[in-house]
């Protein structure tokens, strides 16, 4: 498997104090698999929360009330939520197996696309919306809001929505 990137934004990058960036044209894009994410630091509530997005499928999900011992590790923070919220979706160990050991080695970079990034603004007013309606992150139901977001059909999917396209990706896999 060859090196996942993720392309954080300027606000991640600056908490990271930014790690060696990697030029996306140097790394061979891998067709296989779900590819690279993009990761933004925003704040819900007054507390700061990291949110995830997959450049191929828009699947996404939030970690709530991050700390900085969370943005140093980064890269286990991303694997472990990844590991939660595929389950939480009911996709087989298999699966999440093959889709994590896909992201074992990750790569920083800064965002380079448009239409990803406008998703991901989208994304973040459903889940202030969310979270604020049932009364602030003080009573989160995290996979419950990760789930809901990604039932959103999405323009950029063709009006499907993210988790229809991933199941569709992991699917082809398994042939």
């Amino acid at each position: 498997m060859g090196v996942t990137l993720l392309h954080c934004t300027q606000k991640i990058l600056k908490e990271l104090g930014t790690p060696p960036l990697v030029d996306p044209s140097e790394i061979p894009t891998n067709p296989e698999g779900i590819g690279n994410w993009y990761a933004n630091l925003l704040r819900i509530d007054r507390r700061k929360c990291l949110m995830f997005t997959n450049e191929k499928t828009l699947f996404t999900f939030l970690v709530p009330g991050v700390m900085k011992q969370n943005l140093q590790n980064i890269h286990d923070e991303f694997l472990i939520s990844l590991n939660l919220n595929l389950q939480s979706e009911g996709f087989s160990l298999e699966v999440i197996t093959k889709v994590l050991q896909e992201h074992g080695e990750i790569g920083f970079a800064k965002t380079a696309n448009k239409h990803v990034l406008g998703s991901m603004n989208d994304f973040v007013i459903q889940y202030e919306f969310l979270i604020m309606r049932d009364g602030g992150l003080d009573n989160l139901r995290r996979f419950y809001y990760n789930r809901a977001v990604n039932r959103t059909p999405m323009g950029a999917l063709g009006y499907k929505n993210p988790l229809e396209v991933l199941k569709e990706m992991l699917m082809e896999g398994d042939d």
